[in-house]
């Protein structure tokens, strides 16, 4: 704990420096970040009427999974791009908050009933889209958003890191294992307002089945279209039967057949949670004219360092707060959770609510938001937490399925978990409080949800109700054989489940073995350091990839060194070659989540900062009473896309390059970060393509 104090102290500090630099890094016009006192914005509909004041149960409304988007008779996802009007509901006023926010719509036909101000009202989550393995996913994008002026969108964008163009997007497929060239997942390319633009994915037949996700990744405008709730799921299906011959499995399978049932839908039990932090203006007085509630129209709206936990937001599942998640007692459920948002850290669980299963919707969150409150921390670790059992991160399936009762989201993260609800009580599902330096932000510096400051142990966002059943309660091991039995895989499989293995089921081979250790003795390290530089122009957003230049490059930046092409720097890696990589992050209190496209990595250590390593084994997973660290537990030689990286500590991975070349790029995903220059152009080439090649334009 002293380390935490300390930390405190030295991002206090830091703190003071960042907030009279900010204005300059978050212009209100993009094309004269020098003049702030004449803002630019593109041009938007006219906001929406309030609606009437809800019933107070209205707001528990039932969470479903995300709308599935229809193919059209072409056999493309047609995804509009739109201005989306809703409502989100307020805990804080117990009062509705209009919004109309930039979205893709959950299905085309919407748009044509569009209103006069040209925008449509809608779920505020994108459309679920399900692609098989061997197919190929072809998404139609659309964008109707309004057109941009020259001042917010213009042609020549001289700092490709001050954010602009907030009404052009494109779309990245995170986590996926496609190309990053041509119409694949190539976010260098840029769709202006009424552009159209066919996108085809190749989904090999060996892809992992899993939890992906689409989002906004336009450079310089993620960041304000991802907190507006551009985003949704994205769900590779898979059909592999694991195969296994004298203990040793010569073909691995998908655990999708494992919750199928013969004539009901194999997605009967699934649950998909999209976590999204969707910010939005907030007027005192709403009917001042020169505030318009309820829209995102700029940075200065969006990232003020504190903006999330200042205004108390709460995290929204599938576009609702504080809904109502259905639940069959002793029944075991597949939640695919997915973390949308852009800067809060998530410590999701769950606990159960005594004698609460005759409670309505409204006593059902009356009673778990008492628990909220810090002076009844106390009461709050004496519920019961609900075990959970995680089975896939980032998309890929475990070796082995790991139980926690404490499960911690960065952006980008993913998190398949198996549970069973034994009784039908209510269950609340909270964002509970971290060490402050396990959360994204730093204290008094970029201020969380759950910060020091803030009266919140947890909070409440969601809650499940769980329905009566005649099914008796089994252990998840005794599910997965059992379902294995029924669909006939082999006895050595049932075994292997019975204990949680899930080897049969995993789509990477470790990269943690002698071979490999000779394989890269002699290839040179991937460093990569995430840095916050302070000088007398501003706050410079940047990685440093060399060990022993302590100066920081922004996306895009001129250089001449070693690695330079055409006067920026290309990490370039060698297909069909295995790396060794060391992240880190310059500045001590300051984390941030590296996230690179294309190929995942496998966790070998993370070193803390007395180089201690805290991947390993959860010591006790139903008491983690010792939040040091936590949510590094159990990380080791799991297979990840996107990894918190906490200041000052080393993160040791692993990365085989085996298909793919082309560029695309690595970065921070809290999303304004990446915006400001904190991305890098990566390189993966010595094949068909070359290496030599100019790096593509910033879009």
């Amino acid at each position: 704990m002293l380390q935490i104090a300390i930390i405190g102290i030295i991002t206090a500090g830091l703190a003071v420096l960042i907030s009279s630099w900010y204005g300059a890094q978050y212009p209100s016009n993009p094309s004269h970040p020098s003049n702030p006192s004449h803002p630019s914005q593109p041009s938007h509909p006219s906001h929406p009427s309030h609606p009437s004041h809800p019933d107070p149960e209205a707001s528990n409304s039932v969470i479903s999974n995300p709308p599935l988007l229809a193919k059209n008779a072409k056999g493309k996802y047609e995804l509009i791009v739109a201005y989306k009007s809703n409502k989100l509901y307020n805990p804080n006023t117990d009062q509705w908050d209009p919004v109309l926010l930039r979205g893709y719509l959950t299905r085309p036909g919407i748009f044509n009933k569009k209103q006069p101000g040209d925008y449509v009202e809608d779920q505020l989550v994108g459309p679920q889209i399900r692609v098989k393995q061997g197919e190929t996913l072809a998404i139609n994008l659309n964008n109707q958003l309004p057109l941009e002026s020259e001042e917010s969108c213009p042609h020549e964008v001289t700092d490709v890191n001050i954010p602009h163009c907030f009404n052009t997007t494109n779309i990245h497929t995170h986590g996926l294992w496609v190309s990053p060239q041509g119409n694949s997942d190539n976010v260098f390319l840029k769709f202006a307002p009424q552009e159209k633009f066919d996108y085809q994915y190749k989904i090999e037949p060996n892809h992992p089945a899993g939890t992906f996700w689409y989002h906004a990744h336009l450079h310089g405008s993620t960041a304000i279209q991802v907190s507006s709730g551009m985003a949704g799921p994205l769900i590779v299906e898979g059909s592999r039967v694991p195969k296994i011959k004298n203990g040793k499995i010569t073909a691995t399978g998908d655990m999708d057949i494992l919750w199928k049932d013969k004539g009901k839908k194999s997605d009967q039990n699934e649950n998909i949670l999209l976590f999204q932090q969707i910010q939005y203006k907030k007027c005192t007085q709403p009917e001042n004219s020169t505030c318009l509630p309820g829209v995102l129209e700029n940075y200065d709206e969006l990232a003020a360092f504190s903006s999330w936990g200042d205004n108390n937001y709460y995290t929204s599942i599938n576009g609702k707060i504080l809904g109502e998640i259905k639940a069959e007692q002793n029944q075991f459920n597949r939640w695919r959770m997915i973390h949308g948002g852009v800067r809060d850290t998530i410590g999701l669980i769950i606990k159960e609510l005594p004698d609460s299963n005759k409670y309505t919707a409204e006593q059902t969150v009356k009673a778990c938001s008492t628990y909220q409150a810090l002076d009844k921390k106390t009461d709050f670790d004496q519920l019961k937490s609900l075990t959970v059992y995680t089975i896939a991160q980032d998309g890929l399936t475990m070796n082995q399925a790991q139980s926690r009762t404490l499960s911690v989201f960065h952006p980008g993260y993913r998190q398949d978990a198996m549970l069973s609800f034994p009784t039908t009580n209510k269950y609340c599902v909270f964002d509970t409080r971290l060490n402050v330096d396990d959360q994204i932000n730093a204290p008094l510096l970029i201020q969380p949800q759950l910060a020091p400051s803030n009266p919140f142990n947890a909070q409440l966002i969601g809650w499940v109700n769980v329905s009566a059943s005649k099914s008796k309660e089994q252990t998840a091991a005794q599910f997965l054989k059992n379902q294995a039995q029924n669909i006939g895989l082999s006895k050595e499989i049932q075994t292997q489940l019975s204990q949680l293995n899930l080897a049969a089921f995993t789509d990477h081979e470790s990269l943690m073995t002698a071979e490999v250790d000779q394989a890269i003795e002699n290839r040179p390290k991937q460093f990569n350091a995430f840095t916050l530089a302070f000088g007398p122009g501003g706050v410079k957003f940047g990685f440093r990839h060399d060990e022993n230049n302590p100066t920081p490059l922004s996306f895009a930046d001129l250089f001449t060194g070693p690695g330079s092409i055409n006067g920026h720097y290309v990490r370039q890696l060698q297909i069909g070659q295995t790396d060794e990589w060391e992240l880190t992050s310059d500045n001590i209190g300051i984390g941030h989540p590296f996230h690179i496209h294309v190929n995942p990595f496998q966790i070998v250590k993370i070193l803390d900062l007395n180089g201690k390593d805290v991947s390993g084994p959860v010591a006790d997973p139903q008491n983690p009473l010792d939040l040091d660290d936590v949510q590094y537990r159990g990380l080791k030689g799991q297979f990840k896309d996107t990894i918190f990286v906490k200041g000052g500590y080393r993160v040791i991975l692993r990365s085989k390059y085996k298909k793919f070349e082309g560029d695309f790029v690595q970065h921070c995903h809290i999303l304004d970060h990446e915006d400001l220059g904190m991305m890098e152009f990566v390189r993966l080439c010595g094949d068909k393509f070359d290496c030599t090649t100019p790096p593509p334009a910033h879009h």
